[in-house]
């Protein structure tokens, strides 16, 4: 193999292992610091979780429901689209502190907050109820349980 196609071949290896690492969880422990994980477990233990029926049903019959998409605009568009609901606003995680308020009127507004894949949204859910709403609900399948059911989703 001559040294341009090595070079070409090590960048390229290189590349994927860089990916891979950047969307991988950290595993790795450190003394005195709680993991995104134990986080992620913490607030799961303190927050409502519904599954895809729970969720289509609670779409049905509570107009007034504020479902949140805590993903990124790019996250939705690369993911093909968000959940197709009258309800269904994005409010990016990042955000969902300074702007749930425009939404969320009343304390015990019915809200559920969803992800991707149910690992930010028992967070976001957690946040809320730090922040006093009581009806609080985490969606854990999240938009990929919701298309995999082929529900109706939009660009």
């Amino acid at each position: 193999m001559s040294k341009p196609a090595m070079s070409s071949l090590f960048l390229k290896i290189l590349s994927i292992s860089i990916f891979y690492m950047l969307i991988s969880p950290a595993k790795a422990e450190i003394a005195g610091i709680t993991s995104g994980d134990q986080l992620q477990q913490q607030a799961e233990k303190k927050t409502t979780t519904i599954n895809t029926a729970d969720l289509k049903k609670m779409l049905d019959d509570e107009l007034d429901m504020v479902l949140i998409d805590i993903r990124t605009a790019e996250e939705i568009q690369n993911m093909d689209g968000k959940i197709d609901a009258a309800q269904n606003i994005n409010i990016p995680r990042g955000w969902l502190e300074f702007r749930v308020q425009r939404v969320a009127l009343s304390k015990d507004t019915p809200i559920v907050v969803y992800c991707g894949g149910g690992i930010r949204s028992p967070l976001a859910a957690e946040t809320l109820q730090n922040m006093g709403y009581s009806n609080v609900k985490n969606y854990a399948e999240g938009f990929f349980g919701w298309k995999k059911a082929a529900l109706p989703i939009k660009p």
